[in-house]
Formats: structure tokens, sequence, C-alpha cells
């Protein structure tokens, strides 16, 4: 994206790793929350400095960063002139259900996902609060989902349901499917060239080159 000419912004949010244990647990049940406003926070700076437009906004990301794209269009409508998100995640019920049929209730991925995104029985109401798919009637701006098929690490309905909630607002939305054994981390250089096409492609549509 900087090899077109767009300034970019890659925060390291709190949660992020490399910053030592406090920096990581301070992002423990902060998805959509503080870990969001990190985010935000970083945008805005760019503004006040005159290296972002604040009409020309775009936010993108996998895996997580999918999610956290979704959650910028979802929850900070005004922010961002449109939203990129490959394997993403978009509700986080769902997540943690996928989860725990995949690996089991005791299993140590579900304790790493209790412990940094919360758990059904008591972070209900806050998980729905921060699934995008679950609000996607606040988005406002274009979104574009793309997801192999045979991903297993962020099912692909994950996109799905983010675009048929999307589809059902009146929101406009892009959804690329990879098909075949294409899984979460895009390893064919085809599929990658493609992913970077089309979002060269949507970027160029929604804030110019």
């Amino acid at each position: 994206m900087a090899n077109r000419g767009y300034a970019v912004l890659q925060p390291n949010h709190r949660g992020s790793s490399g910053y030592g244990a406090n920096f990581a647990a301070a992002g423990f049940h902060q998805w959509g929350l503080k870990m969001q406003d990190d985010i935000t926070d970083g945008v805005k700076k760019l503004i006040a400095d005159g290296i972002a437009d604040p009409k020309r906004i775009c936010i993108v990301g996998a895996s997580y960063g999918g999610y956290a794209a979704l959650a910028g269009a979802t929850f900070s409508p005004n922010l961002y002139a449109c939203a990129v998100s490959f394997a993403g995640i978009s509700d986080l019920p769902m997540l943690l259900d996928d989860a725990e049929d995949e690996f089991g209730v005791h299993s140590s991925m579900m304790s790493y996902l209790n412990s940094r995104v919360g758990n059904e029985r008591d972070d209900i109401a806050r998980l729905k609060a921060t699934s995008p798919a679950l609000h996607a009637e606040q988005v406002r701006c274009p979104i574009l989902l793309m997801h192999g098929a045979s991903d297993f690490t962020v099912r692909i309905d994950q996109s799905k349901e983010m675009y048929d909630r999307l589809r059902s607002a009146g929101k406009p939305v892009e959804f690329i499917r990879f098909e075949g054994d294409e899984d979460h981390y895009f390893e064919r250089a085809e599929t990658r060239i493609r992913m970077l096409t089309e979002i060269e492609k949507f970027l160029a549509k929604y804030i110019g080159n």
C-alpha cells in the first residue's frame, strides 16, 4: 500500500506481543474496546498531524485485524471511508462456539480464547455488543470481505454472516471467496496477488489513488 502512495498506519495496540506480559494482558477482554480505541487514537493523531485526509481513510486487516477493520467500520462509522477484512472475525459468540465444538470446552484453545476474548457464560452481553455482524446496521462505508473456503482457523462462516447481515441492512459490501483448499494464511502466491490486487482496486474506487 505504501508503494502505491498511501500513508500506512500499522499500530501495535495493547494486546500485541513483543512488548512484555503487561502490555499483552492490557488487551485481555478488550476486543472492540480499548484495543480498538488504540487504533482509533492513532488514526486521529495522523489526521491532527495533517498526514491523513479525514475523508479518505480505509481500515484494512486480516484475522484479528479483519475483526478490527469490521469493528472500526461498525463502531466508528464516521471515521472510515471504507474497510477491508480478510479471514476476519465478525461474531465473537460464534467464534467461541466453533472453538468449543472443535477443541472441547476444557481445551487449551478455549482457555486461551476465554482469557483474551471472554466466555459466553460471564461475558455474553459484552461479546454481543462488540460483534460487528450483530450491529451491521451501524455501518456507513463500503466493505470488502475476503476469505478462504478451507480456513479452519477462522471459519468462512464469519465472513458469510457479516456479508448476509450487511446485505440485509442495505449496506454496500463485496465478498470474495477463495475456493478449494485455500486456508487462513493465503499461502499460494496467486491468492496473495489477487488479494492485493482486489484491495488496490477497492482503495482506488473509494478513497482514490
